[in-house]
């Protein structure tokens, strides 16, 4: 990267601004996601290498993760994305690297580091806060006082002195999580020199570092690419040899999937979603997974009446405000409104007052949440428990620790790390 020619890095440096200025306008005005923006971006310019391509990711994505410290300092794109960069990296690319601003790269520093540092490159704006990082308003006191805050904002209680946790992880890539099919792929991994942890709790589970591609091993059915507060949500549904599962909200089939593998050929998983082409997608990894006993159908759990079959168990992985993703896509937070938690709440509870009628006495319902807001997590539960007297929480352990629940799991970004995550096991009685 540091022998790149100056005619080079002048390129990269107006491909930088050239994809923000196209890109970002769906982004924050149409909220779009970012990586299928990006994608769209790189399908139709073919002429961009496979670094070049590394090169705008990282750099697109440590933009919007550090967005809401640049934006108030007047900075043109360019050098936006170059101040994102330094902040983010301790190895910045040359293309980034601007005559005359003699910033220094920060990447394994503190937040409180990194902030102090920015107030000293602009003396001008001694306000910027941690809070400033997420949208307005989440995490601030509404009034001044010297109390410390018992609440992170209206909709967040935190675990008592993670603040600071919090807002570290939240400006950290978490690793690729993996959850493997077979041993085999670690042995792949080793001789790609491919440097990859096991989970000490979940034994086919192992993470590589961000952004590390895995496209020169293949797949071939050995993997799937799944965070690892997903694959807590099967492990916590545990499901039994056999079982007869409905995935209710079944996205793109990673949680599908896993529960194809763990009830075994002699079990059946019907997976539904709403939208077709997540079906597709579905149905494609099953292909290559060599599984057959996932059957997939369009379907509304909230507009479509409900299905008069029951099942052993029923797994209601919701659309909610995806709070707890905000790691991993930092865009999120700029597409989210504060809003969006008491809006989703609504419907989160009648999706499972559907789901509800298709599980069988003594079956299992899971509900969860990509998010940790109250209103999306502890009020939708006491809703539906509150018209639902024949269900009840029912203890399991924390797949990450193995330590005992109640029935009620919150997992946070740090806990993994990966999504945050909220999960509820109910039995029916």
């Amino acid at each position: 990267m540091k022998n790149l020619s100056d005619k080079i890095i002048k390129r990269q440096s107006i491909i930088v601004t050239e994809m923000l200025e196209r890109l970002l306008p769906f982004v924050l005005e149409k909220q779009h996601p970012a990586d299928r923006v990006l994608a769209q971006f790189f399908k139709n310019r073919r002429e961009l290498g496979s670094r070049d391509r590394r090169f705008l990711s990282e750099c697109f994505f440590s933009y919007f993760r550090w967005l809401g410290w640049t934006q108030p300092l007047g900075l043109t794109l360019l050098e936006a994305a170059a101040l994102a960069s330094h902040l983010d990296q301790d190895d910045v690319h040359p293309a980034l690297i601007l005559e005359g601003r003699g910033w220094t790269p920060l990447g394994g520093k503190t937040l409180d580091e990194k902030l102090a540092a920015l107030r000293e490159w602009f003396p001008e704006f001694q306000t910027l806060e941690k809070a400033d990082l997420v949208f307005p308003n989440l995490g601030k006191k509404e009034e001044p006082t010297d109390q410390p805050l018992p609440m992170f904002g209206k909709s967040v209680n935190l675990p008592d002195g993670c603040e600071e946790k919090f807002y570290e992880t939240l400006q950290t890539r978490p690793p690729t999580w993996l959850r493997l099919r077979n041993d085999i792929f670690k042995k792949m991994l080793s001789e790609a020199e491919i440097p990859f942890e096991q989970h000490p709790q979940m034994e086919n589970t192992i993470s590589i570092p961000a952004g590390r591609s895995l496209g020169a091993l293949g797949h071939g059915g050995q993997f799937e690419v799944q965070d690892i507060a997903s694959q807590a949500v099967v492990a916590a549904a545990a499901p039994e040899k056999g079982g007869d599962w409905w995935d209710a909200c079944a996205g793109a089939g990673g949680k599908s999937l896993q529960l194809a593998d763990l009830i075994g050929r002699d079990g059946k998983v019907f997976a539904t979603d709403v939208r077709p082409e997540a079906l597709a997608n579905c149905k494609k990894r099953s292909r290559t997974d060599g599984i057959k006993n996932i059957r997939l159908q369009e379907h509304d759990l909230i507009k479509n009446d409900p299905f008069t079959k029951e099942w052993d168990g029923v797994l209601v992985d919701a659309p909610c405000s995806g709070w707890g993703t905000w790691s991993r896509n930092p865009d999120a937070r700029w597409r989210t409104d504060p809003r969006d938690p008491a809006q989703k709440r609504n419907l989160q509870v009648r999706m499972l007052n559907h789901a509800a009628q298709c599980v069988k006495p003594g079956g299992v319902l899971i509900y969860a949440v990509c998010t940790f807001t109250n209103e999306e997590t502890a009020e939708v539960l006491e809703r539906f428990l509150a018209d639902h007297s024949e269900f009840a929480p029912e203890p399991f352990a924390n797949p990450l620790t193995g330590e005992p629940t109640e029935g009620t799991l919150q997992l946070w970004p740090w806990d993994g790390p990966g999504d945050g995550m909220f999960i509820a096991r109910l039995r029916r009685g």
